[in-house]
């Protein structure tokens, strides 16, 4: 479109908005692109757009790519990290816990295989058919034979779970050098367990955060709490467990509790 009569022809002009920058006049009106002038004042004649030095005349936009060096460091940069023993570490994320968290559940169960099979063996040679309970509330049909193999089908099954508890996690923590604060779970994705004050991991810390609170307190806190709320004690268990999901510092309840953290390799 041709200028307008009385109007300049297109070229750069000092900005009106901004004397101490050049803008383009298209012959019609202002445009959005912008130089930097030599010198500030009004509205003067104007400029060959070649005689704008280069650095000055508006460029294209375009995409910069990124090195895959510089992602990946900033990636690192972003890696919420915990300082321990003056040591900065970067925190394990939520899935390689809960990857370790189910192998170590298999490897439990494994081990108290032999004590299960030996239960269901004992429970399997009761006549279930013969039981009833009566309108009173007792129970009838159960000879002392039968009443003895499910008590020792229970204390079997409880002595399996103790001894798997009491070895298993807190021995494989306990182990010096490389491997501390692992179990086999934790070893096999990099991740492991570290106390707040950089001490290594010993039978008793491991104990303490494995058996006694992963295993019996929250198994106490599922039991009452769904004995009165149905699921409450699942869900506050639940709860405990998906904690680093968003806590700053990746801390699930039993970090909290022990003042541990999970880091990873």
């Amino acid at each position: 479109m041709a200028p307008e009569a009385g109007q300049p022809p297109a070229g750069w002009y000092n900005d009106p908005q901004n004397e101490a920058a050049l803008r383009w006049w298209d012959g019609i009106s202002w445009t959005s692109q912008i130089a930097q002038a030599p010198g500030g004042g009004g509205f003067s004649p104007p400029l060959i757009p070649g005689s704008v030095p280069a650095a000055q005349q508006p460029q294209p936009a375009q995409s910069v790519v990124q090195p895959a060096a510089s992602l990946t460091a900033a990636t690192a940069a972003q890696q919420p990290t915990v300082v321990v023993a003056g040591r900065s570490r970067p925190l394990a994320a939520w899935w390689p816990r809960a990857g370790a968290f189910i192998i170590d559940g298999l490897i439990s169960l494994a081990f108290s295989l032999p004590f299960l099979i030996i239960a269901v063996v004992l429970l399997a040679g009761i006549d279930w058919q013969a039981i009833d309970i009566s309108k009173s509330g007792e129970l009838t049909g159960i000879s002392e034979g039968d009443t003895v193999g499910v008590g020792l089908a229970l204390i079997i099954s409880l002595i399996g779970s103790l001894t798997v508890g009491l070895t298993y996690q807190p021995l494989t923590m306990a182990r010096k050098g490389e491997q501390n604060g692992r179990t086999w779970g934790m070893q096999l994705l990099g991740i492991r367990v570290v106390r707040e004050g950089g001490e290594p991991m010993n039978y008793v810390s491991a104990l303490i955060r494995q058996f006694l609170v992963m295993g019996l307190l929250y198994g106490v806190i599922a039991g009452l709490g769904n004995a009165v709320t149905i699921i409450g004690g699942s869900i506050a268990v639940l709860v405990a467990y998906l904690w680093p999901l968003w806590d700053a510092q990746n801390r699930a309840g039993q970090d909290f509790i022990c003042s541990t953290h999970v880091v990873k390799d």
